[in-house]
């Protein structure tokens, strides 16, 4: 497809373990202000530190999805909410090695964010010291759930998850199977967890 002018350009970011209801309204709010984004994928290879807060962003298990899976369920979600596929482009994001990001994104692309979470200040400050302009996106809503929870929801055969999801989200993770991969995946770590998990967001402070 490729892009006219990079000037016009936006980019959003995330891991997108999976992509969720929170994270189509960031999109749609950063498709409210730009034509044309750019999907920067988090996490595109294992991330080697954690930051306070985010601590899972290195475990396998929280990150069950790689990057081409992860493009084509956003490429069928944006399809699916009716977002033409020419307003839409995808780019490793690597966030967690901020020097890298000028190999993947031109500095002249604008970094939509949003201050829904503390790690969303430290990217902020990351884009900053790399010479990005990061603009925060004031109208997007935090919703009652994240990753961690939908992947926990899956892990206990709990499908409330398919309600945070869109529609055909929840049908390509239902035939990828992506409740078995994350069982394996806990299973393998080397701090073993209990197959059964605590709802990260129902834990008491």
């Amino acid at each position: 497809m490729g892009f006219r002018s990079l000037s016009e350009l936006a980019c959003v970011h995330g891991r997108f373990q999976p992509f969720h209801l929170g994270h189509v309204d960031y999109l749609k709010a950063c498709l409210e202000r730009w034509d044309a984004v750019v999907v920067g994928i988090a996490a595109p290879t294992p991330v080697p530190l954690s930051f306070p807060g985010v601590e899972h962003r290195n475990r396998p298990s929280a990150n069950p999805l790689t990057y081409l899976e992860r493009t084509i369920l956003i490429r069928e979600c944006c399809r699916e909410l009716g977002i033409e596929d020419r307003r839409i482009e995808f780019s490793p994001f690597p966030i967690d090695e901020p020097s890298l990001l000028n190999f993947f994104i031109p500095k002249t692309v604008v970094c939509a964010t949003t201050r829904l979470y503390a790690w969303n200040d430290e990217k902020i400050r990351r884009l900053t010291n790399e010479g990005y302009s990061a603009v925060v996106l004031d109208n997007c809503k935090k919703v009652p759930f994240n990753g961690s929870r939908i992947r926990s929801l899956m892990v206990n055969s709990d499908n409330s998850w398919t309600e945070m999801v869109t529609p055909r989200v929840g049908q390509m993770l239902d035939d990828w199977q992506l409740a078995d991969r994350i069982r394996v995946l806990l299973a393998a770590e080397d701090d073993v967890q209990p197959l059964v998990q605590p709802d990260p967001l129902r834990q008491a402070p």
